[in-house]
């Protein structure tokens, strides 16, 4: 994971030269609930953000900005239990800084991961070269990395 979120600082002390997002999700098997974490390029998401509530809008407004990532992640990255239902997530926290956004929140998971799956479309309809990286893990232990380079969902475990 720290290898990851370095290559996203370099990539934006380069200039932003590739648009990427990573999650980690950890399960924690004693409160069976999901852990989750997402960063994001500020820069991008912050783009949607004035597309979407005007050219004065920016991240300085945690009134504003905090439901606009919320929504956003509703949207774009949603989990499915093995019914396909769609999981709630609770939402945690919002950590805004000058290169990355990122969005802290929880989902109960009394069954634990098997059958989940994920969307993940994270600014594929605005970046061509966009890709979404997720790090899956139970306990702190890694179990599977899932990729995501078009829109689309996928199983958080290998089969």
């Amino acid at each position: 994971m720290r290898f990851l979120l370095g290559v996203l600082l370099v990539c934006s002390v380069m200039g932003h030269s590739s648009h990427s997002s990573i999650a980690q999700l950890d399960y924690v098997t004693s409160r069976k609930a999901l852990e989750a974490i997402v960063w994001l390029h500020t820069e991008d998401l912050e783009r949607v953000f004035k597309e979407q509530t005007g050219p004065r809008a920016n991240f300085d407004d945690p009134k504003l900005s905090a439901p606009f990532v919320r929504n956003y992640l509703r949207t774009h990255f949603a989990l499915r239990d093995r019914q396909g239902k769609l999981l709630e997530p609770n939402w945690v926290g919002l950590e805004i800084k000058v290169h990355f956004v990122a969005a802290y929140f929880e989902v109960a998971l009394p069954h634990g991961l098997s059958g989940l799956t994920l969307t993940n479309s994270i600014l594929f309809d605005r970046l061509p070269d966009q890709t979404n990286s997720v790090q899956v893990q139970q306990d702190g232990r890694s179990l599977n990395e899932v990729k995501f380079d078009r829109a689309g969902s996928q199983p958080l475990l290998k089969r």
